[in-house]
This record gives structure tokens, sequence and C-alpha cells, in this order.
């Protein structure tokens, strides 16, 4: 059913609906005019009847006669007065019209204004009784009168063109809002495509265009989830072999430095020994002992950072737990640290994938190599945490001078970007809070949740792991 059709049908019927209730009104008003001019005419009826009685009652009822004729109240369109012929006495009049509210001067001098106003007339004549007393009777027109029916009827049809437009707006507004009412779930779908959630799907819709763009979005949506899949599986086999390559550039250091530093090492104290004798040689030497000292050093905490925290050849479950309080444990005891380091560790039996669990190792390596360089903190907390059937939540804030920009701290070298890659190549939702470990600013605090292994495994969800992403 298009669009137009169902619109053109809507208020084609609320169109009618308005219609039979201004007809309703409109019959209301005529039997209120009908009824205006019955009582008019009954009025003039009961005034000549009275006067027609005057002219013949006898003398004992002539006051009570002119007593009724006093309590005549406002005649339609007519003033009436009745005088004594002889003397000019004004015996009975009607009551006069009252001055015309404020709402009707502007109606009044419109009307004067192009219309020329009638001079009132005027009708008398003599009414002779038998005992030879006359009166006069003077009827003069009244156009205030009809004015103010007019502005009756005028403030009537305004009133109910009013109430129609106002019924047809409020009723065109509800037809065209229950019309396009699925516009407001196509607006959620593109909202959810906007923060990258290809799952919402729109169902089929009765209306033609509608449907249309539902069923685009929901093809955009499938083809935008597996590409976004896509993207996801070669991010996770890019950090994979990322993580390979770190593994060979450690064992070839490993295996071209380490041997050189220790012959190195071995020389140089058997020098020290030789030269105990020969002060001067001897401090040489043994500066030259500690410089392979500390390069032997340097080297060791460079392999680990770049090797795998567990062997390569084992694929089962990496002691995540384990491995992230031995890197606690390293920065604590890195010499001259002065940073305070918190661990919270809680994983329950959740059995955490090895790329997962390599991929928290990584995240927690940069966010404290960030905290120890750039953030210039007193305490850096680290919080890794699982529930079964829940999120896992892991997190490491500190209190030191924060972000200004994270747009730029994400395209600068400082590894958030990194950390943010990962996070998302897990299917997990990275957050950067202007927050410290006490929950105040200033400070770092970020946050990531990832799906619970176990709750991906019951929902059918895809889940890579490394011999996967090797066969690939």
């Amino acid at each position: 059913m298009e669009l137009t059709y169902v619109l053109l049908r809507r208020a084609a019927a609320i169109s009618l609906a308005c219609l039979l209730c201004v007809l309703l009104l409109a019959v209301w008003q005529a039997r209120s005019d009908v009824r205006r001019e019955g009582l008019g005419a009954g009025q003039l009826a009961q005034l000549s009847s009275q006067l027609a009685a005057l002219q013949n009652v006898a003398e004992s009822g002539l006051q009570e006669k002119i007593g009724a004729l006093r309590e005549v109240g406002h005649l339609r369109h007519l003033d009436f007065r009745l005088e004594d012929a002889g003397s000019g006495e004004l015996l009975a009049q009607s009551k006069a019209e009252e001055l015309p509210p404020l709402a009707m001067r502007p109606f009044l001098w419109l009307l004067n204004l192009f219309a020329r106003p009638h001079a009132a007339e005027e009708s008398s004549w003599h009414l002779e009784r038998a005992d030879g007393r006359s009166f006069r009777v003077t009827l003069t027109t009244n156009p205030f009168s009809e004015q103010r029916e007019a502005f009756d009827d005028i403030v009537g049809v305004t009133g109910v063109l009013l109430l129609y437009s106002l019924c047809l707006l409020v009723a065109l507004y509800w037809a065209v809002r229950h019309a396009f009412a699925p516009l407001r779930r196509i607006l959620d779908t593109i909202d959810a495509f906007e923060r990258q959630d290809y799952r919402a799907r729109l169902p089929a819709m009765r209306i033609r265009e509608m449907d249309v763009i539902a069923r685009a979005l929901n093809h955009l949506a499938a083809a935008l989830g597996e590409i976004q899949e896509e993207r996801r599986l070669l991010s996770l086999k890019l950090l994979t072999l990322q993580e390979d390559e770190r593994s060979h550039i450690a064992r070839e250091l490993h295996d071209e430095l380490g041997q050189s530093l220790t012959a190195m090492r071995a020389d140089a104290t058997y020098l020290l020994r030789r030269t105990a004798q020969q002060p001067e040689l001897h401090a040489v030497v043994a500066e030259l002992e500690q410089q392979c000292a500390r390069v032997q050093q340097d080297i060791r905490n460079l392999l680990g950072w770049l090797g795998k925290p567990n062997d390569a050849t084992n694929r089962g479950p990496i002691p995540i737990d384990e491995l992230v309080e031995a890197l606690v444990e390293s920065w604590r005891n890195r010499p001259g640290q002065t940073i305070e380091y918190r661990l919270t560790v809680d994983l329950g039996d959740i059995d955490i994938p090895q790329a997962l669990a390599l991929t928290l190792y990584r995240m927690t390596q940069e966010a404290l190599t960030n905290v120890a360089r750039h953030a210039d903190a007193k305490t850096a907390a680290v919080r890794l945490v699982a529930r079964p059937g829940r999120a896992i939540e892991w997190s490491v804030c500190d209190d030191g001078v924060g972000i200004g920009s994270y747009n730029e701290a994400l395209q600068q070298g400082n590894g958030l970007a990194g950390i943010r890659e990962r996070v998302w190549a897990h299917g997990g939702e990275l957050e950067m809070l202007d927050r410290g470990p006490t929950g105040a600013a200033p400070g770092l605090r970020l946050v990531a949740c990832f799906p619970c292994p176990e709750a991906e495994r019951a929902s059918g969800a895809p889940s890579m792991r490394n011999d996967e992403l090797e066969a690939n």
C-alpha cells in the first residue's frame, strides 16, 4: 500500500468526520436561531394582544393592563412606548438595550466603516377607548438588536470554523504520526548502525515505500555485518602475525646477542681478575663489566616485552591471572619506581581463550607503559574481573595528568589506538573516562568489556582462536 494512498484515505475520512461534526453544530445553531425567532414573534403577538385588550378593557381593569405592558422586556428589533395622548405621560416602555460589550465595538466600527448606518424608523398610532381616553403607541426600529444578532452569528460561525480547523489539524497530526510511526523504528535502526551494531533488523511494513527502505536497510546491515566480521577476523590475524613477529625478533635477539653478551661478561670477569694489581686498568674493566651487565638486562627487558608470555608452542589456556600479577610485580620492582601499583584479579573458573588472554596481557602491558611514561601519576590500578555468563571487564586507571583530547591521543603513538584496535577485534567496547582510581578527576581510566566466552559459545557467536588464525 502506497504512502500517498494511505494519507489521502485517512485525510478523506478525517474531513468527512469533521464535516459531520460541523453539520451537527450548524443544526444546533439553526435550532437556536429558530427558537430566537419564535420568541421574537411571540413577544410581538403578546404585545399586540395586550394593546388590543387595553382598548376594550373595562375601567376597573385598565391599570392592570397598563402594568402588564410595563412588564414587557426586550423586544426583538423594536422599542415600544405607551403614552397618554392627552397629557403626554409615559405609561409603559420596553427595556432599553444594554451598552455593547468591548468585544463587539470593533465589529460595530467596521460595520459603520463599510456601511452607512440606517436611521431608526418610527411608527405610531392612537388607541381610542369608548370612555374617550386616548393612548399613543410608538414602535421604533432598533438596529442595534440586529447588529447584536449578526455579531453573535459571526462569532458562532468563527467558533465553528476554529473548532473545525483545530479538530482537522489534530486528526491530521494523528493520521500522519500513525502513518509515519514505522519511521521511528527505522531511525532507531540507523542509530544502531551508527554505533556499529549491525544486528538490528526491520520487519516487513505495510506501506510500500517504507518496506522498500526497511529491506534496503536490512540488506545494508547484513553487508556491513559481514564486512565488519571480515575486518575483525583480519585484525585478529594481523595481531597474531604481530605476536609471531615479536616472538621471532625476540628469538633472534636472544640467539644473536645473548651468547655474545654472555661471552663479553665472561671476558670482562677474567680481565677483572687479571688486572687486580693495575688500579687504573682495573677501573676501566670494571666499568666495562657493568656496561655489559646493563646491556644484558636491557636485552632481557626487551625480550620480555617482545616475547610471548608463555611458550609459543603451548596452545592451552594462558594463565592470565598469574601473568598479569607477574607483570604488575615487575613494574613494582623496577629501580627508581615511585608509582604505587594496585591489582585486582577475579576470573573465577572461566576458560579464557588464548587469543583473548594474550590480548588482555598486551593491553595491560601497554597501559602500564603509558602510565609510567606519560601520566606522571602516583597510583595506578589494574582490574581484571569475569563472571560466568557476564562480560569480562578490564580496566587500568591512574591519578595522573589525564588526556586533553581523546581524538588526538588516539592518533598519536601512545598506544591507545593499539588498545582500541585489540578491544574491537575481540568484539569488546572501550571507554576512556576522566577519572582516577578513586573515581574523581584528574586521571585517566581505560575500561574495556569483552563478551564472556561461555556466552559466545552459547549464542553461537564465532570465536577466533590462534590455531584458526594460523589456519587462515
